[in-house]
Protein backbone atom coordinates (compact mmCIF):
# COMPACT_ATOMS: atom_id res chain seq x y z
CA UNK A 1 0.00 0.00 0.00
CA UNK A 2 1.07 3.60 -0.62
CA UNK A 3 2.44 5.29 2.49
CA UNK A 4 0.93 8.62 3.55
CA UNK A 5 2.86 11.52 2.04
CA UNK A 6 4.57 9.37 -0.60
CA UNK A 7 4.93 11.03 -4.00
CA UNK A 8 2.40 9.85 -6.57
CA UNK A 9 2.60 9.97 -10.36
CA UNK A 10 0.19 9.18 -13.18
CA UNK A 11 0.64 6.42 -15.74
CA UNK A 12 -0.16 7.08 -19.41
CA UNK A 13 -0.82 4.23 -21.86
CA UNK A 14 -1.27 4.63 -25.61
CA UNK A 15 -3.85 2.08 -26.80
CA UNK A 16 -5.58 1.21 -30.06
CA UNK A 17 -7.98 -1.52 -31.12
CA UNK A 18 -6.81 -2.07 -34.67
CA UNK A 19 -9.57 -4.61 -35.34
CA UNK A 20 -12.27 -1.95 -34.98
CA UNK A 21 -13.89 -1.70 -38.46
CA UNK A 22 -14.38 2.07 -38.16
CA UNK A 23 -10.72 2.63 -37.35
CA UNK A 24 -9.62 0.20 -40.07
CA UNK A 25 -11.68 2.09 -42.62
CA UNK A 26 -10.30 5.43 -41.47
CA UNK A 27 -6.73 4.11 -41.58
CA UNK A 28 -7.16 2.75 -45.11
CA UNK A 29 -8.64 6.07 -46.23
CA UNK A 30 -5.56 8.00 -45.13
CA UNK A 31 -3.12 5.33 -46.30
CA UNK A 32 -4.66 5.23 -49.78
CA UNK A 33 -2.42 6.59 -52.52
CA UNK A 34 0.41 7.47 -50.13
CA UNK A 35 3.86 5.94 -49.80
CA UNK A 36 4.00 4.56 -46.28
CA UNK A 37 6.88 2.42 -45.03
CA UNK A 38 5.66 -1.13 -44.40
CA UNK A 39 6.92 -1.18 -40.80
CA UNK A 40 4.59 1.71 -39.99
CA UNK A 41 1.56 -0.14 -41.36
CA UNK A 42 1.89 -3.77 -40.20
CA UNK A 43 -1.38 -5.11 -38.81
CA UNK A 44 0.28 -6.27 -35.62
CA UNK A 45 1.28 -2.67 -34.86
CA UNK A 46 -2.41 -1.89 -34.38
CA UNK A 47 -3.50 -5.26 -32.92
CA UNK A 48 -5.02 -5.52 -29.46
CA UNK A 49 -5.71 -8.70 -27.53
CA UNK A 50 -5.88 -8.65 -23.73
CA UNK A 51 -2.53 -6.92 -23.21
CA UNK A 52 -4.19 -3.70 -22.04
CA UNK A 53 -5.93 -5.56 -19.18
CA UNK A 54 -2.68 -7.23 -18.09
CA UNK A 55 -1.00 -3.83 -18.26
CA UNK A 56 -3.63 -2.15 -16.07
CA UNK A 57 -3.76 -5.10 -13.64
CA UNK A 58 0.03 -4.98 -13.27
CA UNK A 59 -0.10 -1.26 -12.42
CA UNK A 60 -2.79 -1.79 -9.79
CA UNK A 61 -0.87 -4.73 -8.32
CA UNK A 62 2.71 -3.49 -8.49
CA UNK A 63 2.66 0.35 -8.67
CA UNK A 64 1.13 1.60 -5.39
CA UNK A 65 2.31 5.18 -6.06
CA UNK A 66 0.23 5.43 -9.25
CA UNK A 67 -2.48 8.11 -8.91
CA UNK A 68 -4.41 7.82 -12.20
CA UNK A 69 -4.10 5.58 -15.24
CA UNK A 70 -4.75 7.52 -18.44
CA UNK A 71 -5.53 5.39 -21.51
CA UNK A 72 -5.11 7.47 -24.68
CA UNK A 73 -7.35 6.33 -27.56
CA UNK A 74 -8.99 7.40 -30.80
CA UNK A 75 -12.73 7.39 -30.04
CA UNK A 76 -12.37 3.90 -28.56
CA UNK A 77 -12.43 2.19 -25.19
CA UNK A 78 -11.23 -1.28 -24.13
CA UNK A 79 -14.46 -3.27 -23.83
CA UNK A 80 -13.91 -4.47 -20.26
CA UNK A 81 -12.06 -1.48 -18.82
CA UNK A 82 -15.02 -0.27 -16.71
CA UNK A 83 -15.09 -3.66 -14.98
CA UNK A 84 -11.97 -2.78 -12.96
CA UNK A 85 -13.97 -0.15 -11.06
CA UNK A 86 -17.30 -2.05 -11.14
CA UNK A 87 -15.67 -5.07 -9.52
CA UNK A 88 -13.86 -2.77 -7.05
CA UNK A 89 -10.43 -3.80 -8.26
CA UNK A 90 -9.62 -0.09 -8.21
CA UNK A 91 -11.36 3.17 -7.31
CA UNK A 92 -13.98 4.63 -9.63
CA UNK A 93 -11.73 7.48 -10.81
CA UNK A 94 -8.49 5.48 -11.14
CA UNK A 95 -8.73 4.73 -14.87
CA UNK A 96 -9.50 7.57 -17.27
CA UNK A 97 -10.03 7.36 -21.03
CA UNK A 98 -8.42 10.25 -22.91
CA UNK A 99 -9.34 10.85 -26.54
CA UNK A 100 -6.88 12.08 -29.15
CA UNK A 101 -9.06 15.19 -29.47
CA UNK A 102 -8.08 16.21 -25.94
CA UNK A 103 -4.34 15.80 -26.35
CA UNK A 104 -4.49 17.52 -29.75
CA UNK A 105 -6.44 20.51 -28.37
CA UNK A 106 -5.18 23.46 -30.41
CA UNK A 107 -3.71 21.05 -32.97
CA UNK A 108 -6.92 19.45 -34.25
CA UNK A 109 -5.84 19.94 -37.88
CA UNK A 110 -3.39 17.06 -37.43
CA UNK A 111 -6.13 14.54 -36.60
CA UNK A 112 -6.81 11.76 -37.19
CA UNK A 113 -3.43 10.21 -36.54
CA UNK A 114 -2.37 6.57 -36.51
CA UNK A 115 1.13 7.45 -35.42
CA UNK A 116 2.48 6.52 -31.99
CA UNK A 117 5.24 9.13 -32.21
CA UNK A 118 2.77 11.92 -32.90
CA UNK A 119 0.60 10.75 -30.00
CA UNK A 120 3.59 10.49 -27.64
CA UNK A 121 4.60 14.00 -28.68
CA UNK A 122 1.28 15.42 -27.41
CA UNK A 123 0.65 13.52 -24.16
CA UNK A 124 1.88 16.47 -22.09
CA UNK A 125 -1.44 18.09 -23.14
CA UNK A 126 -3.57 15.80 -20.92
CA UNK A 127 -5.47 18.03 -18.47
CA UNK A 128 -4.41 17.54 -14.86
CA UNK A 129 -1.54 15.19 -15.70
CA UNK A 130 1.08 14.91 -12.94
CA UNK A 131 4.36 16.81 -13.48
CA UNK A 132 6.18 13.48 -13.64
CA UNK A 133 4.39 10.53 -15.18
CA UNK A 134 5.19 7.03 -16.38
CA UNK A 135 4.61 6.37 -20.07
CA UNK A 136 3.95 2.84 -21.34
CA UNK A 137 2.94 1.18 -24.57
CA UNK A 138 -0.12 -1.03 -24.17
CA UNK A 139 1.99 -4.19 -24.54
CA UNK A 140 4.22 -3.30 -21.55
CA UNK A 141 3.50 -4.49 -18.03
CA UNK A 142 5.07 -4.54 -14.59
CA UNK A 143 6.55 -7.96 -13.90
CA UNK A 144 7.33 -7.31 -10.21
CA UNK A 145 6.74 -4.56 -7.60
CA UNK A 146 8.36 -1.17 -8.17
CA UNK A 147 8.84 1.92 -6.02
CA UNK A 148 9.02 5.59 -6.96
CA UNK A 149 12.80 5.40 -6.45
CA UNK A 150 13.02 3.07 -9.45
CA UNK A 151 12.06 6.12 -11.53
CA UNK A 152 12.93 9.29 -9.63
CA UNK A 153 15.72 10.43 -7.34
CA UNK A 154 14.47 13.81 -6.11
CA UNK A 155 14.15 15.78 -9.38
CA UNK A 156 16.42 13.48 -11.38
CA UNK A 157 15.04 10.88 -13.75
CA UNK A 158 16.44 7.37 -13.61
CA UNK A 159 17.01 6.19 -17.18
CA UNK A 160 18.20 2.72 -18.20
CA UNK A 161 20.09 2.25 -21.45
CA UNK A 162 23.46 2.79 -23.07
CA UNK A 163 25.30 5.46 -25.03
CA UNK A 164 25.69 4.99 -28.77
CA UNK A 165 27.62 7.08 -31.25
CA UNK A 166 25.42 8.55 -33.98
CA UNK A 167 27.98 8.55 -36.82
CA UNK A 168 27.39 5.10 -38.35
CA UNK A 169 23.61 5.20 -37.91
CA UNK A 170 23.43 8.70 -39.41
CA UNK A 171 25.50 7.56 -42.42
CA UNK A 172 23.14 4.60 -42.88
CA UNK A 173 20.15 6.95 -42.75
CA UNK A 174 21.66 9.27 -45.35
CA UNK A 175 22.33 6.29 -47.62
CA UNK A 176 18.70 5.17 -47.30
CA UNK A 177 17.53 8.71 -48.07
CA UNK A 178 19.64 8.64 -51.24
CA UNK A 179 18.05 5.33 -52.25
CA UNK A 180 14.63 6.82 -51.62
CA UNK A 181 15.40 9.79 -53.91
CA UNK A 182 16.79 7.54 -56.64
CA UNK A 183 14.49 4.53 -56.49
CA UNK A 184 11.56 5.55 -54.26
CA UNK A 185 12.43 2.83 -51.72
CA UNK A 186 10.53 3.71 -48.51
CA UNK A 187 12.68 4.15 -45.40
CA UNK A 188 11.55 2.10 -42.41
CA UNK A 189 10.97 4.41 -39.39
CA UNK A 190 13.14 2.40 -36.99
CA UNK A 191 13.01 2.95 -33.24
CA UNK A 192 16.80 3.45 -33.08
CA UNK A 193 16.85 6.10 -35.80
CA UNK A 194 14.15 8.11 -34.04
CA UNK A 195 16.21 7.99 -30.84
CA UNK A 196 19.34 9.12 -32.67
CA UNK A 197 17.45 12.04 -34.25
CA UNK A 198 16.12 13.12 -30.85
CA UNK A 199 19.70 13.75 -29.75
CA UNK A 200 20.81 15.18 -33.10
CA UNK A 201 18.27 18.04 -33.02
CA UNK A 202 19.78 19.07 -29.67
CA UNK A 203 23.29 19.18 -31.16
CA UNK A 204 24.45 15.88 -29.65
CA UNK A 205 26.66 13.46 -31.62
CA UNK A 206 25.68 10.46 -29.50
CA UNK A 207 22.42 9.26 -28.01
CA UNK A 208 21.32 7.35 -24.93
CA UNK A 209 19.46 4.36 -26.32
CA UNK A 210 16.51 2.95 -24.35
CA UNK A 211 14.41 -0.18 -24.79
CA UNK A 212 10.90 -1.53 -24.11
CA UNK A 213 10.06 -0.75 -20.50
CA UNK A 214 7.96 1.91 -18.70
CA UNK A 215 9.61 5.35 -18.91
CA UNK A 216 9.46 8.22 -16.44
CA UNK A 217 8.70 11.53 -18.16
CA UNK A 218 9.06 15.16 -17.06
CA UNK A 219 5.92 16.74 -18.50
CA UNK A 220 7.07 20.34 -18.10
CA UNK A 221 10.41 20.05 -19.89
CA UNK A 222 8.70 18.31 -22.83
CA UNK A 223 5.87 20.84 -22.98
CA UNK A 224 8.26 23.80 -22.76
CA UNK A 225 10.48 22.46 -25.53
CA UNK A 226 7.65 21.86 -27.99
CA UNK A 227 5.91 25.16 -27.26
CA UNK A 228 9.19 27.00 -27.81
CA UNK A 229 9.69 25.19 -31.13
CA UNK A 230 6.23 25.41 -32.77
CA UNK A 231 7.46 24.78 -36.32
CA UNK A 232 9.34 21.68 -35.20
CA UNK A 233 6.24 20.51 -33.31
CA UNK A 234 4.08 20.91 -36.42
CA UNK A 235 6.64 19.00 -38.48
CA UNK A 236 6.72 16.23 -35.88
CA UNK A 237 2.97 15.63 -35.67
CA UNK A 238 2.00 16.13 -39.32
CA UNK A 239 2.61 12.48 -40.25
CA UNK A 240 -0.45 10.22 -40.14
CA UNK A 241 1.82 7.16 -39.86
CA UNK A 242 5.27 6.77 -38.36
CA UNK A 243 7.89 8.45 -40.51
CA UNK A 244 11.67 8.36 -40.56
CA UNK A 245 11.80 12.16 -40.17
CA UNK A 246 10.26 11.97 -36.69
CA UNK A 247 12.17 12.02 -33.42
CA UNK A 248 11.34 9.82 -30.46
CA UNK A 249 9.70 12.28 -28.01
CA UNK A 250 10.52 10.19 -24.93
CA UNK A 251 14.24 10.11 -25.73
CA UNK A 252 14.07 13.79 -26.70
CA UNK A 253 12.89 14.45 -23.15
CA UNK A 254 15.66 12.17 -21.82
CA UNK A 255 18.33 14.08 -23.73
CA UNK A 256 16.95 17.42 -22.54
CA UNK A 257 17.20 16.15 -18.95
CA UNK A 258 20.71 14.80 -19.57
CA UNK A 259 21.83 18.20 -20.89
CA UNK A 260 20.48 19.82 -17.72
CA UNK A 261 22.25 17.22 -15.51
CA UNK A 262 18.83 16.11 -14.28
CA UNK A 263 19.18 12.42 -15.12
CA UNK A 264 20.82 9.42 -13.52
CA UNK A 265 21.96 7.04 -16.23
CA UNK A 266 22.00 3.33 -15.46
CA UNK A 267 22.79 0.22 -17.53
CA UNK A 268 20.06 -1.59 -19.44
CA UNK A 269 17.54 -3.19 -17.11
CA UNK A 270 16.29 -6.76 -17.48
CA UNK A 271 12.98 -7.12 -19.34
CA UNK A 272 10.74 -10.18 -19.53
CA UNK A 273 10.30 -9.94 -23.27
CA UNK A 274 7.99 -12.10 -25.38
CA UNK A 275 9.28 -11.59 -28.93
CA UNK A 276 8.13 -14.74 -30.74
CA UNK A 277 7.28 -18.42 -30.28
CA UNK A 278 10.87 -19.24 -29.29
CA UNK A 279 10.67 -17.06 -26.19
CA UNK A 280 7.37 -18.45 -24.81
CA UNK A 281 8.90 -20.80 -22.22
CA UNK A 282 11.48 -18.34 -20.91
CA UNK A 283 8.82 -15.62 -20.78
CA UNK A 284 6.51 -17.77 -18.62
CA UNK A 285 9.39 -18.74 -16.31
CA UNK A 286 10.49 -15.12 -15.93
CA UNK A 287 7.02 -14.05 -14.79
CA UNK A 288 8.14 -15.24 -11.33
CA UNK A 289 11.66 -13.81 -11.48
CA UNK A 290 11.80 -11.16 -8.76
CA UNK A 291 14.84 -9.50 -10.33
CA UNK A 292 12.95 -8.61 -13.53
CA UNK A 293 10.66 -5.66 -12.87
CA UNK A 294 9.31 -5.02 -16.37
CA UNK A 295 7.77 -7.05 -19.17
CA UNK A 296 6.72 -6.64 -22.79
CA UNK A 297 4.39 -8.85 -24.83
CA UNK A 298 5.09 -8.14 -28.48
CA UNK A 299 2.90 -9.35 -31.34
CA UNK A 300 0.81 -11.74 -29.25
CA UNK A 301 -1.61 -11.91 -32.17
CA UNK A 302 1.04 -13.63 -34.32
CA UNK A 303 1.44 -16.67 -32.04
CA UNK A 304 -0.11 -20.03 -32.86
CA UNK A 305 -3.37 -20.60 -30.90
CA UNK A 306 -1.84 -23.09 -28.44
CA UNK A 307 1.06 -20.76 -27.58
CA UNK A 308 -1.30 -17.79 -27.45
CA UNK A 309 -3.42 -19.61 -24.89
CA UNK A 310 -0.34 -20.68 -22.92
CA UNK A 311 0.74 -17.04 -22.53
CA UNK A 312 -2.80 -15.85 -21.80
CA UNK A 313 -3.26 -18.50 -19.12
CA UNK A 314 0.03 -17.59 -17.43
CA UNK A 315 -0.85 -13.89 -17.44
CA UNK A 316 -4.37 -14.52 -16.13
CA UNK A 317 -2.93 -16.60 -13.29
CA UNK A 318 -0.30 -13.99 -12.42
CA UNK A 319 -2.82 -11.15 -12.18
CA UNK A 320 -5.96 -13.15 -11.25
CA UNK A 321 -6.86 -10.95 -8.25
CA UNK A 322 -6.53 -7.79 -10.34
CA UNK A 323 -8.34 -8.72 -13.56
CA UNK A 324 -12.05 -8.47 -14.40
CA UNK A 325 -13.82 -11.84 -14.24
CA UNK A 326 -14.56 -11.72 -17.97
CA UNK A 327 -10.83 -11.55 -18.78
CA UNK A 328 -10.00 -14.45 -16.45
CA UNK A 329 -12.67 -16.60 -18.11
CA UNK A 330 -11.67 -15.55 -21.59
CA UNK A 331 -11.84 -18.40 -24.12
CA UNK A 332 -8.86 -19.54 -26.15
CA UNK A 333 -7.99 -17.61 -29.26
CA UNK A 334 -10.31 -18.50 -32.11
CA UNK A 335 -8.67 -19.71 -35.26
Amino acid sequence: MKQSGEKTVDVVIAWVDGADPTLKQKRELYKSGKTVASDAMTATRFASDDEIYYNVASIIKYVPFCRHIYIVTDQQQPALIDEFAKQKICSADKIRIIDHKEIFTGYEAFLPTFNTRSIETMIWNIKGLSDYFIYMNDDFFFNQPVTITDFLDEEKLIIHGKWRKSTALNAKLNFRKSRFKLFGTPIQPRHTIAQMLSAKILGMDKFFEIHHYPHIVDKNILQTYWLHHPQLLNEQIKYKFRDVEQVNPITLMNHLKIQKSEAILKPDTSINYLKNEHSVESFINDLEDKSIKYGCIQSLDLLQPDLYEKISKAMRQKFSDYLPNAVIKNDSKQT
